[in-house]
């Protein structure tokens, strides 16, 4: 419990990999929290990223802390949010849980299975709440807890999901040699200029299996199919499909990646099929919409991804028409959620414990496609 004061909340980092910048609105316009100060370890960051920092905390008009276990010592946070690089977010969650601060974490605990079992330690041992808000409280997902609620279903058979992104302008790829199968990660998830778009993608995806199905199984995966030379270059997917069944024999099934600007109205399709004994639904977040539209309005527009950040990484897609809910992403929910985990003293509805079974879906879906989909068995 607290007194009456708002929690304060340590910003860490503004990686171009991350969401911080999506968490802000967030912070500043609850009533429960507001930011204290920005923090990196500007011993070990690029240029481009401590001046980002320090531009993000002065436009906030909070200090910026160079240091990150300095930050840490502050009295005046409670809360830290988390957004560095995937590769430091383990080793960042586990010193501000040692410190005693709850955690917000953006998408990914850590980049490998171990990492994530080292945050899930450290949040039990230190006794603090810790959220990972990307997965569950998004309309797609809440809509179909709903149904399932409901009944009217019956008994759950599978699901399928497809989440894409309309991201980045797609142009011919130039093939000198066969396709390769993707390499797997070995803990590397970021590059100059692409993204893995299972894990990237697909964890959206994996996450409304889990809210809908049981405990993973096996898992099947594919993703040799490349719309960017940038993956082609480096072997890796920009889209995937990942098969899973459940401790009960359901199937949860999904398609995820970037299809590229102009391939939908809305910046991609956020679909479930939820298949019952009794009945079958179809679930799209997006609409009403019409599925046909002005293609040739973006297209023949003067829009391209900034140069900058040419596959659209901290960017979104131009569309045609705004969302239909006021937080489509459930973040506004996500922090309602975790506020009140902190004053009732319990977990939210989504834990560090089912982000690290998240991440151990999608790494058995790199090495059941790195052997060119070949089954992989879970536990």
């Amino acid at each position: 419990m607290r007194d009456e004061a708002p929690y304060g909340v340590l910003l860490l980092s503004f990686s171009r990999h991350s969401h911080q910048r999506n968490f802000v609105p967030g912070f500043v316009g609850h009533a429960d929290t507001r930011i204290v100060a920005v923090a990196d370890d500007d011993e070990t960051i690029a240029d481009d990223l401590r001046q980002l920092n320090r531009r993000h905390a002065a436009e906030l008009g909070v200090p910026y802390v160079g240091n990150i276990a300095e930050a840490l010592a502050r009295q005046d946070v409670d809360i830290v949010s988390i957004a560095h690089d995937i590769e430091r977010r383990a080793e960042l969650a586990v010193l501000a849980a040692t410190a005693g601060k709850h955690l917000w974490i953006d998408k990914f605990l850590g980049a490998t299975l171990g990492e994530c079992d080292a945050v899930v330690d450290a949040v039990q041992a230190n006794g603090i709440r810790a959220i990972v808000p990307s997965y569950h409280y998004g309309s797609l997902v809440q809509q179909a807890l709903t149904v399932l609620a409901s009944g009217r279903l019956g008994e759950l058979l599978g699901v399928h999901t497809d989440v894409l992104f309309s991201k980045g302008w797609p142009r011919p790829t130039n093939r000198a040699s066969p396709r390769q199968p993707p390499l797997l990660p070995a803990g590397r998830w970021k590059y100059p200029e692409l993204k893995r778009e299972l894990l990237t993608v697909g964890a959206y995806s994996v996450g409304l299996l889990q809210a809908c199905l049981g405990t993973a199984k096996t898992v099947i995966a594919h993703g040799r199919a490349h719309f960017f030379q940038e993956h082609d270059d480096s072997t890796t997917e920009d889209f995937a499909t990942l098969t899973l069944t459940d401790e009960a024999g359901r199937i949860g099934t999904l398609c995820a990646g970037r299809i590229g600007v102009a391939t939908h109205p809305s910046g991609g399709p956020a679909l479930a099929r939820l298949v019952g004994a009794r009945a079958t639904i179809s679930i799209d977040a997006k609409r009403p919409a019409i599925n046909a539209f002005l293609r040739q309005e973006i297209v023949d527009a003067p829009y391209q991804p900034a140069k900058e950040d040419p596959m659209q990484w901290a960017s979104g897609p131009p569309t045609q028409r705004p969302p239909l809910s006021a937080d489509p992403a459930g973040l506004l929910a996500a922090l309602d959620d975790f506020i009140g985990a902190l004053d009732e003293n319990r977990q939210p509805a989504y834990s560090v414990e089912q982000a690290r079974d998240n991440m151990e879906i999608l790494l058995a879906g790199y090495r059941s496609m790195a052997s060119g989909g070949d089954a992989v068995d879970l536990r």
